[in-house]
């Protein structure tokens, strides 16, 4: 473990100090230190930990945000969707998905019909044909296991799967790093420097050290997510006033139901997805209102239910159960306060609160994750004017696979003979195109690693292809500290079918030999990985007797 992170940065200026570690903050740091701007970026867990892991894993435009004649917010998700398949191909691929329309729905086929259109025409660069209504014999023919009773037909279109949430935040926090940003995760902000009523900074302690330094900056950034409130009342500056309404939304992990996502119709109007995703059918998400403990989020046995129920209802034949379920997990939305409405219906749009004596103190809500892009650049636009300084905005054409080249350059695509470069290295293809994946055109870092170490292509689980290799690239190079961080953030292992249970042990020895930790150290992160993952069963402890595990 390298100690005292933060004394290289103690009582340094920066321009711009990121409390947040998610989407936003790491976006926010990037655009900055592109723009040529001193940065600084603390989380007080380890990045995208929070909101950013917990989503439905979808960069889309919003469907959805039509109903709510939200055009702008759809417009520029869908602008946004395309500029991230450019930018990180290696972690997104188009989805196509399907609508089933049932008689007495509260959709109708004219009605998503007019949808689609609208989809279509918003879409930049759109394809002709993509979108509109199939029959009800070609959404059979789709999607087999649906409910045929009263089906009348479908709507069709296609938005992108993010393969990993996790590695596109990661991939932002490195390219800020590369361009010369201080980032650093387990670092949190216990006070908040002033000069007379101004914020001039803040006090952060490293909480795998102890550590604690005293960062000054120009303007401070409140990127935390639906920890917003708490750290504007830190700061002094709520005033008593809410500006998010935090909402919580839960997924169900369970086994393969359909090729293609699927958009349901629930019991309550609401809408949910069914998709696939790894060996999974990703299923969520819920939206209720929430003001519980943000650091213990664990799906209810009421919210497992609703989820459940409205799956079964249109793939009747899956007979699905909590048996089925490999894992939940659950997150809480920073959406901006609105009085007056239902959860769902708070509008996803992102804005830029000002706050503070010189307006030096921005804080960020309603962050969508497609559109997570345009809202750094909106933020930084802000603290260039604040600032009176700083370069254009470049994030728009710079990849995001690991080498920040510009996208216009082949359009970033990922050109590998897959065969060619396993033999190259001694691999198996499957391995190299996990590795790709992950990586994008990092890939060779890792790869590179075995030629004069063959021991580090050992495999981490026998569950899955992640190699030793990977361990020493993310503990060396992507700033993994914990169990957790490599099994959950770094790898797929611990979102895998086998949640890491067979390999845990192994990779925590592996870890303390890489990072010097003592035996106290290792069976403290075993704990500590065993009761995150615990959370995403706590629902059956509640369960009705009859639907508990055996």
């Amino acid at each position: 473990m390298r100690r005292e992170r933060l004394s290289g940065i103690a009582d340094r200026q920066f321009d711009v100090l990121v409390i947040g570690g998610g989407m936003a903050g790491a976006g926010i740091a990037r655009d900055a230190a592109l723009r040529g701007l001193s940065v600084a970026l603390v989380e007080k867990h380890d990045f995208s930990y929070g909101t950013t892991s917990r989503s439905s894993k979808l960069i889309h435009g919003g469907l959805r945000y039509l109903e709510l004649f939200d055009f702008g917010l759809v417009a520029e998700s869908l602008r946004e969707r395309e500029r991230l398949r450019r930018m990180a191909p290696h972690l997104i691929r188009p989805l196509p998905f399907v609508i089933p329309v049932y008689r007495g729905g509260k959709r109708g086929m004219i009605q998503i019909r007019v949808g689609m259109a609208l989809y279509d025409l918003l879409t930049p660069g759109r394809r002709v044909g993509r979108y509109g209504g199939i029959s009800r014999e070609r959404a059979l023919a789709l999607e087999p296991g649906l409910d045929e009773t009263d089906l009348k037909g479908a709507g069709f279109y296609f938005d992108d799967l993010l393969l990993s949430p996790e590695r596109l935040c990661l991939e932002n926090i490195l390219s800020a790093r590369r361009h010369g940003a201080e980032v650093h995760n387990y670092a949190r902000v216990e006070e908040f420097l002033r000069e007379g009523s101004r914020l001039v900074g803040a006090v952060v302690r490293d909480l795998l050290t102890g550590e604690v330094a005293r960062l000054r900056a120009r303007v401070l950034v409140n990127a935390t997510g639906p920890w917003i409130d708490g750290l504007r009342a830190l700061a002094g500056l709520d005033g008593g006033r809410r500006i998010v309404r935090t909402t919580k939304g839960i997924h169900l992990l369970l086994p393969r139901l359909t090729s293609h996502a699927v958009y349901l119709e629930a019991r309550d109007d609401r809408m949910f997805f069914v998709i696939p995703w790894r060996t999974f059918s990703l299923v969520g998400t819920t939206d209720t209102d929430f003001s519980g403990d943000l650091d213990r989020l664990g799906a209810t046995p009421e919210e497992v239910e609703y989820l459940l129920a409205g799956t079964r209802q249109v793939f009747p034949r899956a007979r699905v159960s909590l048996a089925d379920i490999a894992y939940t997990y659950a997150g809480v939305r920073p959406l901006t306060y609105e009085e007056g409405k239902r959860a769902w219906q708070v509008s996803r749009a992102h804005k830029v609160i000002v706050e503070g004596e010189g307006d030096n103190f921005l804080s960020i809500t309603g962050v969508k994750l497609t559109c997570y892009r345009q809202q750094a650049e909106e933020a930084v636009d802000r603290i260039s004017a604040l600032l009176g300084r700083g370069k254009p905005v470049r994030t728009h054409r710079l990849a995001l696979d690991g080498l920040d080249t510009d996208t216009t350059v082949g359009e970033a695509r990922i050109l590998v003979d897959a065969g060619a470069e396993a033999a190259r290295y001694g691999v198996e293809p499957a391995l190299l195109e996990t590795l790709v994946e992950t990586y994008g055109r990092r890939y060779r870092e890792v790869l590179d690693r075995t030629v004069s170490r063959p021991d580090l292509k050992a495999r981490l689980c026998p569950s899955n292809p992640d190699i030793a290799a990977q361990l020493a690239q993310a503990a060396e190079g992507e700033a993994a500290l914990s169990l957790e961080d490599v099994l959950l953030r770094r790898t797929g292992i611990g979102t895998s079918p086998c949640l890491g249970r067979d390999c845990a042990e192994t990779i925590a020895g592996r870890m303390a030999d890489l990072c010097g930790w003592d035996r106290a150290r290792r069976d403290r992160e075993l704990a500590a990985y065993w009761d995150e993952i615990a959370l995403g069963q706590q629902f059956r402890e509640a369960a009705a007797p009859g639907e508990k595990m055996a």
